[in-house]
């Protein structure tokens, strides 16, 4: 019974000392020289775990939106850039992860509201993912009214229509309230004055005829 018990323990750790098999199928041929040819320089070593572990996380999530998500890649690898920055949390790598789909075929961008950043640990766990920017919405708020100038009052316009050239102007019609009062009849005119000439008789006062 002992020996039953032994052997189905070393059964179960066996599988996790055995090197597991590679994908990779060919011959490698190591380059003469390095200097020209280094796609990343050197890193942490915590650096680079933390971005495998972010990709991985991003590739898990991004299948799960969208199962075609990679078509096209080698591998999801391959449609993807990463980033990885020092932040305020001490102890903590900020991976940040960009398409790069044009290496698969079509465009560069397939997901227009891309954002998948990581705040990841030196051994490769992943604790938190960033939430998206606040869109930026200043174009769309409107302007205060205390800050719009206070528009001149406007004076009202004249009622009389403009005065075309070359067109007479109307003749006003005087109202009758303001007519000039008709012209008085002259008074007769008083008879001349008779001079009296010594030794001539004076003469008759004119009579109407009939009298």
């Amino acid at each position: 019974m002992l020996k039953a018990y032994a052997l189905a323990g070393l059964v179960t750790v066996l599988p996790g000392c055995a090197v597991p098999r590679t994908a990779w199928k060919g011959t490698v041929e190591w380059p003469d020289d390095y200097s020209g040819k280094n796609i990343v320089p050197f890193m942490e070593a915590g650096a680079a775990l933390a971005a495998a572990a972010a990709i991985r996380e991003m590739v898990k999530q991004g299948l799960a939106m969208d199962p075609g998500l990679f078509w096209g890649c080698a591998s999801p690898e391959q449609g993807l850039d990463v980033a990885v920055y020092r932040g305020p949390t001490p102890g903590l790598y900020y991976v940040m992860l960009e398409e790069r789909f044009d290496r698969c075929s079509g465009p560069r961008y397939r997901v227009l509201d891309w954002w998948y950043v990581y705040a990841v640990t030196p051994q490769g766990e992943v604790v938190a993912e960033a939430p998206p920017p606040p869109a930026d919405d200043s174009f769309f708020t409107p302007a205060s009214p205390s800050n719009t100038p206070a528009q001149p009052a406007q004076e009202p316009l004249p009622t009389t229509p403009p005065s075309t050239p070359g067109a007479e102007a109307p003749t006003p019609t005087p109202s009758p309230a303001h007519e000039a009062p008709p012209p008085a009849e002259p008074a007769p005119a008083s008879p001349p004055p008779v001079t009296t000439v010594p030794g001539k008789p004076e003469p008759a006062p004119n009579r109407p005829e009939g009298a």
